[in-house]
């Protein structure tokens, strides 16, 4: 059995904004665009105007945990 080496192990894929909506329920058309405005961490792929957004649930996960902390 081949072993993982230390990056491989911590390799989290990316997801496309259809995928990030469920995750954090709302529209992908709204997680698209707080992404562009920088409220919602996401990765931008391409330099022309219509990018495509991917989006690590890791990271959306702390945005709702952080967003829910400041709700309190």
């Amino acid at each position: 059995m081949a072993q993982m080496s230390p990056t491989m192990s911590s390799f989290e894929p990316f997801v496309d904004a259809a995928e990030a909506s469920q995750f954090v329920r709302l529209h992908p058309a709204t997680v698209q665009r707080l992404a562009r405005e920088g409220a919602l961490p996401g990765h931008p792929l391409g330099n022309g105007r219509r990018r495509r957004w991917r989006f690590r649930i890791s990271e959306l996960q702390d945005w709702l945990s952080s967003r829910s902390n400041a709700e309190r």
